[in-house]
């Protein structure tokens, strides 16, 4: 008897120490694989179209990895196109339209500027339509109007499909890691008086909802926001489906 319980008790004690080897030591050896940083050479674009349209960098930085993963030549079955997964219908729309980009970008929706920023301008629009919602208008970037204003009158997600259900979830877990990681440009933006941009509706925006703050760099708790977008991913998506 004494024997068995020696032999769990000292089980136990394994299993303990392992606690903080996996706690620390699994984001160490994937967190680059799984949450990478953007390419350097698109680094001061994202600041730049975050700042002209007052989004959170870790935001747009978290969504740019779940619609592309950092592919800026990537197409959708759908022919959603670039870093941000532009349609072509969208990216028609707002190319000409959006006054804050004049000048500055091209007609090629793979340009890199071209479509980061477009992608922030069709975002910072949702967030105008749905009031500042961040849920919302994630939802309505990935499954369209319909999906948003029914989210938004029952309350929940459960009665959407999967991928659009399980789409914010992740981006916002992605954000906070990416937030502990180097903080946000939004900050010194100056705010998003004044941003004329379409909603999905087609009517301007006079003004945007102020970005969330986050912490500035290396003052977040990495291990943590790691294991929380990790969980997002990874057993919240299997559980819902």
């Amino acid at each position: 008897m004494r024997k068995k319980i020696s032999t769990a008790l000292s089980i136990v004690a394994v299993l303990l120490l392992m606690v903080p080897v996996v706690y620390y030591g699994f984001p160490k050896m994937f967190a680059d694989t799984l949450y990478p940083e953007p390419p350097g050479e698109i680094r001061g674009i994202i600041d730049e179209c975050a700042g002209i349209f007052g989004l959170d960098k870790a935001l747009l930085v978290a969504t740019m990895l779940k619609e592309s993963g950092f592919n800026q030549n990537a197409v959708s079955p759908a022919g959603a196109m670039g870093f941000m997964q532009l349609m072509p219908a969208t990216f028609a729309g707002l190319k000409n339209r959006v006054a804050e980009l004049q000048g500055k970008i091209t007609g090629d929706p793979f340009d890199a500027k071209t479509n980061i920023c477009l992608g922030a301008a069709h975002f910072a629009g949702l967030m105008g339509t749905y009031g500042g919602n961040e849920v919302a208008a994630l939802i309505a970037y990935n499954g369209g109007d319909r999906a948003a204003r029914r989210y938004l009158s029952s309350g929940t997600t459960s009665g959407l499909v999967a991928e659009t259900r399980n789409y914010s979830p992740k981006i916002l877990a992605a954000r906070e890691y990416y937030a502990t990681l180097y903080g946000s440009s939004s900050s010194q933006a100056g705010g998003s008086e004044g941003v004329s941009v379409l909603t999905v509706t087609g009517i301007k925006a006079t003004k945007t909802p102020e970005p969330i703050r986050v912490e500035a760099k290396g003052s977040g708790d990495v291990t943590g926001a790691f294991w929380k977008a990790f969980i997002n991913d990874y057993f919240k998506t299997l559980i819902s489906r």
